[in-house]
């Protein structure tokens, strides 16, 4: 899914008291969340925000590993579930290390 379709929603593990059921955790759910499933963590980014869409496309992709770094750094997230839920957004896929599991090109290398 494409980043400015994806919504990013987690609880950050110091909020346990305040929602035991989701904290630690993150999920990337396609906007519109019409299921209203994001509103179960106390944080969200991406789709979720009005500013995204005025975001250069470099920004935006700024603006993703920023994210990631905060829920990471900051919320205390396991490095590994952010990263398994971050591989849904393609500018995510595409741009980190090509040997990390779940990396792809986003315009493949032609075989010989």
């Amino acid at each position: 899914m494409k980043q400015i379709d994806a919504i990013i929603a987690w609880t950050p593990l110091r909020w346990a008291e305040l929602k035991p059921e989701t904290a630690g955790q993150v999920v990337v759910l396609p906007a519109p969340d019409t299921a209203g499933e994001a509103k179960r963590y106390m944080m969200r980014a991406g789709a979720s925000s009005s500013a995204l869409a005025a975001l250069s496309e470099e920004a935006r992709i700024a603006r993703l590993f920023i994210d990631f770094q905060t829920l990471v750094v900051r919320d205390g997230i396991d490095p590994q579930a952010a990263h398994r839920a971050f591989l849904t957004i393609d500018e995510y896929r595409f741009r980190i290390a090509p040997d990390t599991e779940g990396a792809e090109f986003e315009d493949p290398p032609e075989e010989d």
